[in-house]
């Protein structure tokens, strides 16, 4: 694929550097007459317009600048949130192991701000179908906002509680991030595809407990719990170490896979 020049209206992310090399990071929109005011300085973006990505542009104050363009994980970590988001390191994390695959259709359940339906979205391509279900009007507003700032448009959001019924039949897989995954697995169940998986993303271990047992009653096998740990490393002339702050426990990954027991 060819990769156009920088083009008004396209996501940018600016990245200045500290006096010890740490990075710091500003996700804009360019637009033409628009100026980004950071502590190092102010950005016109009008000068960014036409212009190769990757390249190194200047502050108002002679401050070097990066202009890269963003990867959907760069979006995530600033993205406008109404609740905790499903991180990176959790969401691929996810995404793998659920097997799906582009054009596949899948559910979510608990919506949030959208950072796990974004991820979906792109991976399922245009001819796949993200169903986000969520309770909160405020949550769905935001992925709205969001989805569209991404301008991803194979996700129908729902404001509506799943637990009163999936309105899809026959679905890849099923995605829950809700407090209380166990009681909508019956559910989720009958409405997979044979050999279709759910995933639940719990922050408690008892929340596990609960999940899981409930998935061996009402037919799912294959279950596993994952917890993902991502710790960054720090180099430079003098050392190279782990990161002092790191992204630690944000939940559980637990996850199975639908069965068919003889009648």
């Amino acid at each position: 694929m060819i990769l156009l020049p920088i083009r008004e209206g396209d996501p940018a992310l600016l990245v200045v550097y500290s006096k010890k090399g740490r990075p710091k990071k500003f996700l804009v929109k360019v637009k033409e007459g628009k100026v980004v005011h950071t502590h190092k300085g102010a950005i016109d973006l009008t000068s960014l317009i036409g212009k190769e990505w990757g390249i190194i542009i200047e502050t108002n104050k002679g401050v070097p600048v990066e202009v890269h363009r963003p990867t959907l994980s760069d979006v995530i970590e600033k993205l406008g949130r109404s609740t905790q988001i499903i991180y990176p390191k959790d969401s691929g994390f996810i995404l793998l192991k659920s097997g799906v695959k582009p054009g596949d259709k899948v559910v979510e359940v608990g919506t949030g701000s959208g950072a796990l339906t974004l991820v979906l979205a792109t991976f399922l391509g245009p001819e796949g179908k993200v169903y986000s279900y969520d309770v909160r009007e405020k949550s769905l507003k935001m992925a709205k906002k969001n989805l569209n700032a991404f301008g991803l448009s194979n996700v129908e959001l729902k404001l509506k509680d799943a637990k009163e019924g999936i309105d899809e039949e026959n679905v890849d897989a099923v995605f829950m991030d809700i407090p209380d995954p166990w009681g909508l697995l019956p559910t989720v169940h009958r409405k997979l595809k044979p050999n279709g998986t759910f995933v639940a993303f719990v922050p408690s271990c008892e929340q596990i407990s609960k999940t899981v047992l409930k998935a061996r009653e009402v037919g799912f096998s294959l279950i596993e719990i994952h917890e993902i740990l991502d710790r960054e490393f720090e180099c430079d002339e003098r050392r190279t170490r782990p990161h002092p702050r790191m992204i630690g426990h944000t939940g559980f990954i637990i996850l199975g896979r639908k069965i068919i027991r003889p009648s």
